[in-house]
């Protein structure tokens, strides 16, 4: 049985502001992770924060509901591709140095199972079946949930959270959490969504990644400038970048127009699938149906390096 959604106020998760505005219904879903649910999960609203920019879904469950949900999902919902962009680009940051790496979220271990041979594969991950196969890889699962690492007393060198972030009700807490875990010179490498893209501000509550019921908060180059000090971390570098390959101009913009022009008279759109999914099938069939709004058109991620000061 899946949980009701709670009353809960519109103040900002991050930074506390009353200065909110809902942008959005966000609509009610039937599947989370990968798993039907006995009943739909309620979608809520969408809300922006002036003071710090930050995007956020209202009302949300609290952590214990969430790791529930989590729990039951599938192990292959979020199995990634070979070909996956981000997974490339820390790739190319980690180098050849012998590193603990810490991977929160690390579901399979597909990440860190192709790091080079001489780092020390650590995880966090609550689906127990996604944990099994990530131990098959190599990879030592140590928590099932990253507030279990604060008294284990373990740093790391880089520590790593692809498409997590927006999984957690507030986004601050996590990195702070997180930059407690990392030693004097380590590195935090984020990637999400960008809640400051510009298809995304164009289509508010409609756009393809907040449509899934897991993701509850979003955040954008804005939002890390103002609140990673909070969280005694220094952004040192900011990459934008799609998850897939961007189809060819001219059909890239055949279906933005497609999706600004369905957006706009509000035509009905075909059921969900997963994000990823969602992704790779708007790039791959670009004059196919617009699906979820914007789904793999633009560089609509980013990848964010930050350093403990």
């Amino acid at each position: 049985m899946s949980p009701s959604l709670p009353h809960t106020a519109t103040a900002c998760r991050t930074c506390g502001s009353l200065d909110t505005l809902p942008i959005g219904r966000l609509p009610d879903v039937a599947e989370f992770a990968g798993t039907r649910l006995e009943r739909p999960l309620a979608g809520g609203c969408l809300q922006r924060c002036g003071a710090c920019g930050f995007l956020f879904r209202t009302p949300i469950f609290d952590d214990d509901a969430y790791l529930s949900l989590y729990a039951q999902g599938s192990p292959e919902v979020w199995e990634p591709r070979d070909d996956r962009e981000d997974f490339r680009l820390i790739r190319s940051r980690v180098g050849d140095a012998p590193l603990d790496v810490l991977d929160v979220g690390c579901y399979t271990g597909h990440l860190l199972a192709t790091l080079p041979k001489p780092c020390r594969l650590y995880g966090v991950e609550p689906n127990a079946a996604a944990a099994a196969i990530a131990e098959s890889r190599g990879v030592r699962v140590i928590a099932g949930h990253w507030h279990q690492l604060a008294s284990a007393g373990q740093r790391f060198d880089l520590i790593t959270a692809c498409d997590v972030i927006e999984h957690f009700g507030n986004p601050l807490a996590f990195l702070q959490g997180l930059a407690s875990l990392l030693r004097e010179d380590g590195r935090l490498i984020i990637t999400t969504g960008n809640a400051e893209a510009w298809l995304w501000r164009l289509l508010k509550a409609r756009f393809w990644y907040c449509q899934y019921a897991e993701h509850i908060s979003f955040i954008g180059p804005g939002w890390l400038a103002r609140m990673g000090g909070r969280a005694s971390l220094q952004v040192t570098e900011l990459q934008s970048f799609s998850h897939s390959r961007l189809p060819p101009p001219v059909r890239r913009i055949k279906t933005l127009l497609r999706t600004v022009r369905a957006f706009s008279t509000g035509t009905s759109l075909p059921r969900r699938r997963h994000a990823a999914a969602d992704a790779a099938g708007a790039a791959n069939a670009a004059d196919a149906d617009p699906g979820p709004l914007g789904a793999g058109l633009t560089k609509d991620h980013i990848l964010c390096v930050l350093r403990r000061v």
